[in-house]
């Protein structure tokens, strides 16, 4: 078993001893298993999920992961049950993000739009892909 903590800056969002997880990564997605060799990666928006099984996932945006070989720890900015999702908020947020590249100005803020437009993407196809 490997320890999984999801904490945002709210605090602890999910901590589970599990046999397995997969994560989003910057890199693509990772599976973890006990005994992993030490990483630190980036998080990206997505799905982490459980001993394969996607049904009984936490959906987390964006982030830094820390993996030992007995424990792994997603630092996340956001992290959601996916049937606790509000897509109507990540629609506003998508539409607000589209029309603030469209006028952004510095790399600075083309960098914050796409991140959060990224997150609204993600979220939104979550709950589109567990109806």
């Amino acid at each position: 078993m490997i320890k999984v903590d999801i904490v945002t800056p709210t605090g602890l969002a999910f901590s589970k001893e599990v046999d397995s997880v997969n994560i989003p990564t910057a890199e693509g997605e990772i599976g973890v298993l006990p005994g992993h060799m030490y990483l630190m990666t980036l998080l990206k928006p997505g799905l982490v999920y459980f001993n394969e099984n996607e049904e009984d996932g936490v959906a987390v945006t964006h982030g830094v992961v820390d993996v030992t070989p007995e424990k792994v720890i997603i630092l996340s900015e956001e992290a959601y049950e996916v049937g606790s999702i509000d897509v109507g908020e990540a629609k506003r947020e998508f539409e607000e993000a589209v029309k603030k590249l469209a006028t952004a100005h510095t790399m600075e803020e083309i960098e914050q739009w796409q991140k959060v437009k990224e997150k609204a993407e993600t979220l939104m196809g979550l709950v589109e892909r567990f109806k």
